[in-house]
């Protein structure tokens, strides 16, 4: 047995562990691009840094906290109601008509009955025998819940919620610690937690009784520290979280066997897991990662959205779905607990495309185009977009006024104007769409790089003999001035006889002096028309350039 590590608080997680390959064929995904945080962020006004769940229905949000249970409206706002009176509440669940509330109370050994509408406690189910019950998984009539103190043992107990005093049924043996739950269709997965090697137990639970149908081996599939599970509707497919291997994994509960991945083992510790609009989508939630947020389509593993909150951590069992929302809980870099929702996830997705000049030049307009669409590729209409530019350093302003046509394209132009030296450098434009209630929001960008403008000169003869040297001279200048210290040419000759036009050659390279100026010579071997072409492929303060001269030899 090993025990859980402890992590300092905010330290980014920068590679995963080595077992993270896990040899099973994985879902193709889709990089997406974390977005900024969405939504709205409530501070809770609680420090409880031990809290690790949240429970939505009845139009409000549950979030324990210690001796209480904070209450917040579907909005994200609090709502000035509080459930007391209770000990070391750990994990919540919600009935199906989301008319009761229950909660697994650590510090009382028992599990409280709320009316979701009054919020008052209606029952108290003692649980002496099993002490420190701390997670639950709900199912109709039936509560199962999970128990066990830090120091373990734990274990399963089944409720019958229907009798007026349910007495607390075991399930299974002993476990470690307390164990994650799941239960849907006639499916009840018991996850061992605390282990390098955390088995998934899975039980029949539809002939009433629970019916050991196997086990998803955790040293098979390299599952170390378990977080959290969720289960599809008819609890035939199985998700889990877990410290390593870092990816999110999916599991057949008839087989036994892992299906697919979300994600890759470079992403941060995967602590939570939630499934919205019936299973179609995978809200995954991980600690110290590029990303706390990621939503998955859960049929093909693509990437839908990403967002992250840069001075908070996710709590494991931190998800919850609200409708077409997601509910997020969070501990700041103070010990605060924070609720964040992040709006509009599960909507339809939205495409937004946006192209503009990799290069330009200072003081010239940029021209920055693109389209907003439905996935399908099908315009939206007319839609305001917010853009923002950044220049070097981060320096951002705000680009107003830009909107969709009635196809989904648009266009705008900028001409940069740099307040802080260099006065050159890269643009980027960020286009956002807020979404609506039809579809979610989406962003793109395009980097331009601007720099100085250059020119270059090439004068020589006009005409010239065989055998006889040619000079050639030029000048390079870049903003005005002369270019960076060794600038080097490239130069090209090409000799047309008569109507043949010979091959282009080049010559050796020609190097700029401190001035600007350059000077080379040609000896001619034949006689024809000798066109030189001279360039510089610029550098990061000026742009490219090119001269030609021709010159007659006889």
């Amino acid at each position: 047995m090993q025990e859980v590590p402890v992590r300092h608080p905010l330290v980014r997680r920068l590679a995963a562990h080595c077992g993270a390959a896990v040899l099973i064929t994985g879902l193709l995904t889709a990089a997406a691009p974390a977005a900024s945080a969405a939504g709205t962020t409530t501070d809770l006004g609680a420090t409880d840094s031990y809290t690790a769940d949240l429970a939505v229905g009845a139009g409000r949000v549950f979030v324990p906290a210690g001796d209480r249970i904070i209450v917040a409206d579907t909005g994200g706002n609090l709502t000035g109601n509080v459930v007391t009176g209770l000990s070391g509440v750990r994990e919540l669940a919600v009935n199906a008509d989301e008319t009761r509330l229950y909660a697994a109370l650590s510090g009382s050994n028992e599990v409280a009955e709320i009316d979701t509408a009054s919020l008052a406690v209606t029952r108290r189910i003692d649980l002496p025998a099993y002490p420190c019950p701390s997670t639950l998984a709900l199912l109709g009539e039936r509560l199962w819940v999970g128990h066990g103190c830090d120091t373990g043992p734990g274990g399963v107990v089944g409720l019958d919620l229907s009798a007026s005093a349910p007495a607390p049924v075991a399930v299974g043996g002993e476990h470690p610690h307390a164990p994650v739950l799941a239960a849907a269709g006639d499916t009840l997965v018991v996850g061992r937690t605390g282990l390098d090697h955390a088995d998934m137990l899975v039980y029949d639970i539809g002939g009433g009784s629970p019916e050991p149908r196997g086990t998803i081996d955790g040293k098979k599939w390299r599952m170390h520290h378990l977080r959290d599970l969720a289960l599809t509707a008819d609890g035939t497919t199985l998700f889990s979280a877990a410290d390593a291997p870092g990816h999110f994994t999916r599991y057949d509960t008839r087989t036994l066997a892992a299906t697919g991945t979300y994600g890759d083992g470079w992403d941060g510790y995967a602590s939570a897991v939630a499934l919205g609009s019936g299973g179609a989508y995978v809200a995954a939630g991980r600690q110290w990662g590029s990303a706390d947020l990621t939503l998955y389509d859960a049929a093909t593993g693509t990437e839908m959205f990403a967002a992250d909150q840069p001075d908070a951590e996710l709590l494991p069992d931190g998800l919850a779905f609200s409708g077409p929302d997601v509910f997020v809980l969070l501990r700041s870099s103070t010990d605060r607990l924070l609720l964040w929702r992040v709006t509009g996830v599960a909507l339809p997705a939205s495409r937004l495309t946006v192209t503009a000049p990799a290069d330009a030049y200072l003081g010239s307009p940029v021209t920055v185009e693109g389209r907003l669409t439905r996935a399908d590729g099908e315009a939206l209409g007319l839609k305001p977009l917010t853009v923002i530019q950044y220049l070097p350093g981060w320096t951002k302003s705000p680009i107003t006024g830009v909107t969709t046509r009635q196809d989904g394209t648009f266009t705008f132009q900028d001409t940069p104007v740099f307040e802080l030296p260099p006065y050159i450098g890269e643009v980027i434009y960020w286009v956002f769409w807020d979404g609506d209630d039809s579809h979610r929001r989406s962003s793109a960008s395009a980097t331009v790089t601007v720099r100085h403008r250059s020119t270059l000169t090439l004068d020589g003869p006009q005409s010239g003999v065989v055998g006889t040297a040619m000079e050639l001279t030029g000048a390079l200048t870049a903003d005005g001035g002369p270019p960076s210290p060794g600038a080097n040419l490239t130069v090209r000759r090409s000799v047309s006889v008569g109507d043949l036009v010979g091959k282009s050659v080049k010559l050796p390279p020609v190097t700029v002096n401190a001035d600007g100026s350059y000077t080379f010579t040609d000896t001619p071997a034949v006689a024809g028309r000798y066109s030189y072409l001279v360039s510089w492929s610029g550098d990061g303060f000026a742009g490219p350039a090119e001269a030609g001269h021709q010159i007659m030899v006889q």
